[in-house]
């Protein structure tokens, strides 16, 4: 097995230590309810600034901007001053966003609820925490990725809790994005869309990828990073997509002749700095109203896709994101709290539990041989 070179990984516990400080900065301005714009840029300001103050001669930036989903709209949402808003007391926020060194990404994601001192005992964020947990505590080399979304199914149903569910987009029933719930990280990093409208954007996950690239994607390897979500909610409706502009896009490897100069101007724009990252049009050095225009004709020939915006009305969504890389003999979490010590729960079954009882190490572990 080959495990993750020292370089890299510092490079993966650094971008982890800034996203993290990034996280907590949106929480505390969130919970002194500023503007929803004033922090999504403070915070991507945030980002970038001490980003550049390590690996100066590597290319390094933010590879989700900073996203708050605020109460109905379950995911990828972010402001600018042209569409604000003003939080307030129980505002249930979603806060995402993730950053990179020379390609390396970590991502972490928050639910928070302000003004609520006792939301962290919500039964939600207790049981999508004790899901992660279970998620990460049943990974080992060779698991099948699909694994830890199944894991993270069997918490939900113990807490009579149901996995949020994207929209009904396509036709047909078998088609779904690849690892929904967990993937992973390489130099094309690819945040998972909550709300498909093409196939084309499927093509993101698998487009010329190696075979040894594809047997990391569906199995747990040493020395890779991998990309973990959790969604929870009470309701068993499937999410709907919302009418409100999507505010994050990403480049896609499909190539158009397109007609409008401003569209031609956009995707130029967009190929020089935004080759596989995410990012705001309202980051895009052209006019407004130009790159609205261009944006328009990009976005229908499927040369840059949005992150839409679904919503999950009248029932509390939580979601938590982390990065992990997987190491010789553990798994490394890199973003979120640490797992120091994790405790059983009386709703979890005796399968779970003893799955949080698991040792950290492989080795240790009665259900591992190390080959």
């Amino acid at each position: 097995m080959q495990i993750m070179e020292s370089g890299k990984f510092d490079k993966y516990q650094y971008a982890a230590e800034i996203a993290n400080q990034t996280l907590n900065k949106a929480k505390e301005l969130c919970q002194q309810k500023q503007k929803a714009s004033y922090i999504c840029t403070f915070c991507d300001t945030f980002m970038k600034e001490n980003l550049d103050k390590n690996y100066k001669k590597l290319s390094k930036g933010i590879g989700l901007p900073t996203c708050l989903s605020i109460n109905n709209i379950v995911a990828h949402d972010s402001y600018t001053e042209d569409d604000d808003y003003q939080i307030k007391d129980n505002d249930i926020i979603r806060i995402e966003l993730a950053c990179y060194i020379d390609s390396n990404v970590s991502s972490v994601g928050d639910t928070i609820k302000i003004g609520d001192e006792k939301w962290e005992e919500n039964e939600l964020m207790i049981a999508a925490k004790k899901a992660l947990e279970v998620g990460i505590k049943a990974i080992k080399p060779d698991l099948l990725v699909s694994e830890y979304q199944n894991n993270i199914k069997k918490v939900g149903k113990c807490f009579n809790l149901n996995v949020v569910e994207r929209p009904k987009v396509f036709h047909e029933m078998d088609t779904k994005i690849l690892y929904d719930w967990c993937f992973l990280d390489n130099d094309n990093f690819n945040e998972p869309s909550w709300v498909v409208k093409y196939d084309h954007e499927l093509e993101l996950e698998d487009h010329e990828v190696s075979e040894d690239e594809i047997s990391k994607g569906e199995k747990f390897t040493v020395g890779e990073a991998y990309h973990l979500s959790v969604a929870f909610t009470k309701s068993n409706k499937v999410t709907i997509m919302s009418e409100k502009t999507p505010m994050i896009y990403q480049n896609t490897q499909i190539r158009y002749s397109l007609k409008s100069k401003y569209a031609r101007e956009l995707i130029s724009y967009v190929n020089k700095n935004y080759e596989t990252e995410c990012f705001k049009i309202s980051n895009v050095n052209m006019s407004k109203v130009h790159a609205k225009i261009g944006l328009k004709e990009c976005l229908a020939r499927g040369v840059i896709r949005s992150l839409g915006l679904t919503e999950c009305r009248n029932n509390d969504v939580v979601i938590l994101k982390c990065s992990i890389v997987i190491q010789n003999n553990s798994v490394y979490k890199l973003t979120g709290p640490k797992i120091s010590e994790t405790n059983t729960h009386p709703k979890l079954n005796e399968d779970l539990n003893n799955i949080l009882l698991n040792s950290n190490k492989f080795n240790k572990r009665n259900d591992y041989l190390d080959f």
